[in-house]
């Protein structure tokens, strides 16, 4: 009796967190479409390149290019849009080559003035050129993030059009005293190094012992120089801060010499609302399952430690003489061979026997709904406001497909490593730690061709603890691990596809 009260308590309690949850993304999912209403928003190709143009209803006639940190891409940052052109400006955010919608691959290091900043910096010249020309707009500003701050300085030295450039998280060496016009530097309160960077631009330009919020130079003769710091922000975060939008806000009512209005938004609050809100919402559909009867295998806990640690120096050292060519780009074509030459040395410990577990009834059923479910909800929320993770073009597709590979295979060995007979948490948990161990060794040993593999083990480690524990909880509820681990495979697949540049060395 007392065990069927508990039952229906905990089952009470999963129900109103659930409407809870459901109240709290219903309610965030409106406020962003909110903050958006009255915005013309259109998606564009110029020369190549998506672009994603917000305009108002009244247009002051001035233009603000928007563009991405490395790695990132014009999603990231739709806030600091949304909030300019609520206040008039026309905004123009574009992904460079090789990021986010952006099929067509970059080459050469950032590093280096003549390889892929080069491309990024005429890229940026072929989007100025093109809106200009459509827009005829009174002032062009230009706005970076991170890696953009170089371009984008780069880009305005060759110009004389653009009246203002605004750097967020900023580590350009291209500004002197006079060029580019009237320059912002942002930085995040928890970016220290960019911030000794900051004080470092302006010492170098002749302003002995720069100061915070205090305008060096004149804004007539576009020499105007400012640094500020955005209080409790990170190199991501910072995009989405309202300080950031209110700092931006002001300095343009100085150059402009105008009392424009701010309209500032909390996007980053309901976007990281509504994530949340999803990830519980899709863990109380998990837990309102029946738990079953666990399906286990048996796998030797000193066997497989023998053998992930072999394979975890095997694997970068094999790969470094020479790997099978899947596809054009150097990280997603190591990443490949990587995980399916690791995966298939550690399958070894694995009893043949136990496979017979991964197949059960209905595999198409609970692989369907669990790649919706996750897709649709988790997925369409960050591609629409964090980074790209659908792939809408044919290239990522068919990327995402090759993919497959090397994600599926290991993500079979991890669903049977966690629900080993014993120490299938700890065992999983090694396997993925000796993985990463083993990608950063690849970098170390091949870093101009591989560097990209380190944001890939970012992902990884984001992804793990997503998925990992939402297939943790589901495989103690669906005895079903074959439709686990591909739908796991599946979205680290379609992750690897879409947030890693497509860079060709």
């Amino acid at each position: 009796m007392y065990s069927e009260k508990k039952v229906l308590t905990l089952n009470t309690s999963k129900l109103l967190l659930s409407v809870v949850f459901l109240a709290l993304a219903i309610i965030s999912g409106g406020q962003l479409v909110k903050t958006e209403k009255d915005l013309i928003a259109s998606q564009q190709i110029v020369n190549d390149t998506p672009v994603k143009l917000l305009e108002p209803k009244k247009p002051n006639g001035n233009l603000v290019f928007i563009a991405h940190g490395f790695a990132g891409s014009s999603n990231f940052m739709r806030p600091l849009a949304v909030s300019l052109t609520r206040s008039g400006f026309t905004t123009i955010r574009y992904d460079f080559l090789g990021h986010g919608e952006n099929k067509q691959p970059y080459t050469g290091s950032i590093t280096e003035l003549s390889g892929a900043t080069e491309l990024f910096v005429k890229q940026t010249n072929s989007i100025i050129d093109h809106y200009k020309e459509v827009y005829r707009p009174e002032k062009m500003v230009l706005i970076g993030h991170s890696m953009a701050t170089d371009i984008i300085v780069r880009t305005a030295l060759e110009r004389s059009d653009i009246f203002s450039v605004i750097g967020i998280s900023t580590y350009t060496d291209a500004i002197t005293a006079t060029k580019p016009n009237n320059i912002l530097i942002l930085n995040g309160e928890w970016e220290p190094r960019l911030k000794l960077k900051a004080y470092d631009i302006l010492t170098k330009i002749g302003i002995a012992r720069p100061e915070e919020n205090i305008t060096y130079g004149s804004f007539n003769d576009g020499s105007a120089r400012k640094i500020s710091t955005i209080i409790n922000a990170d190199h991501v975060g910072i995009l989405f801060s309202e300080r950031t939008q209110i700092a931006i806000g002001d300095w343009l009512n100085e150059i402009f010499k105008s009392k424009i209005i701010s309209k500032t938004n909390k996007m980053g609050i309901w976007i990281a609302i509504l994530i949340s809100s999803i990830f519980f919402l899709i863990l109380f559909f998990i837990l309102s399952f029946p738990k079953l009867s666990p399906q286990s295998f048996n796998v030797s806990f000193k066997k497989f430690i023998i053998l992930s640690l072999v394979s975890s120096l095997i694997s970068p050292l094999v790969l470094s003489y020479g790997k099978i060519h899947f596809v054009y780009y150097s990280a997603q074509n190591h990443i490949i061979n990587h995980l399916f030459l690791y995966t298939g040395i550690c399958w070894i410990c694995v009893p043949f026997t136990s496979l017979g577990k991964f197949l059960s009834n209905g595999y198409l059923q609970i692989f369907s709904i669990l790649a919706l479910i996750y897709t649709l909800m988790i997925g369409v929320a960050l591609n629409s406001y964090v980074s790209t993770f659908i792939p809408l073009n044919f290239e990522r597709l068919s990327l995402l497909a090759i993919l497959l590979i090397g994600c599926i295979p290991y993500m079979m060995l991890v669903q049977v490593l966690r629900h080993s007979e014993s120490n299938g948490w700890l065992m999983a948990t090694i396997s993925n730690s000796l993985l990463i161990l083993s990608l950063a060794l690849s970098i170390y040993l091949n870093f101009k061709e591989l560097f990209l593999i380190g944001y890939s083990i970012l992902l990884f480690i984001l992804f793990s603890g997503v998925f990992g524990l939402l297939s943790t909880l589901a495989a103690k509820r669906i005895n079903n691990h074959l439709a686990i681990a591909n739908v796991n495979g599946l979205l680290l697949a379609c992750a690897f596809a879409t947030a890693i540049p497509l860079y060709i060395p």
